[in-house]
């Protein structure tokens, strides 16, 4: 029976164990490799596709029949236009597998985690129309990564915040574009120039 006059024991301060993290982090390294696999060999079924649909639009070119050049015109645009996007994310995910591969030691998880979040939203977002079921695979991925900077922020009592516009984060990506659109020119068939403007067109519809 509890007395009125007896005291709680003092409560002693949760312990909290630290993130076995390494495990996780393999996980995720495996996961994010495996879907940047995904993403190559979709462009290299595109570069394939747009490679016969070209030789199909010269021969109707050729056939002066414009109408069917034309069609095939404007889904090689739309297959550059998808390409390219492809091409930049998957140059994104290597830089960030790098940055994580780089991840020994507890302390470094709070300053590489962020920016890497930060670049899979992006690239999630860019790639949901276009094979949307690595899109959801790396969902996947950016709620571990956040799981464990939640729990590394508990351990060191120090905290991340992930901003949107995270200028590591940015630079990445804004170079891998400007890979990606160099990697274009000499790896995937350029319009006929009668049927440039239709890429301008596609690239306007984002």
């Amino acid at each position: 029976m509890k007395m009125p006059w007896t005291r709680e024991p003092a409560q002693q301060p949760a312990y909290v164990r630290p993130v076995n993290y390494q495990d996780r982090m393999l996980e995720i390294l495996t996961q994010l490799k495996i879907q940047n696999e995904k993403l190559n060999r979709t462009i290299e079924r595109l570069k394939h596709r747009g490679k016969e649909l070209f030789e199909q639009c010269v021969r109707a070119e050729q056939e002066k029949d414009t109408a069917r050049a034309t069609i095939y015109a404007n889904e090689i645009a739309q297959l550059r236009k998808m390409t390219r996007t492809l091409l930049a994310s998957h140059m994104s995910l290597d830089k960030v597998v790098l940055r994580l591969e780089t991840v020994k030691e507890f302390g470094d998880v709070m300053h590489v985690l962020g920016p890497a979040t930060q670049i899979i939203k992006q690239v999630q977002h860019e790639i949901s129309g276009i094979v949307p079921e690595v899109a959801h695979s790396l969902r996947r991925v950016d709620e571990m990564l956040e799981s464990i900077i939640i729990e590394a922020g508990n351990v060191t009592g120090g905290s991340v915040y992930v901003s949107p516009s995270d200028p590591e984060a940015q630079k990445i990506i804004e170079e891998a574009a400007e890979v990606a659109a160099q990697r274009m020119k000499s790896s995937f068939p350029e319009l006929p120039e009668t049927y440039q403007h239709l890429e301008s067109a596609a690239n306007r519809a984002d």
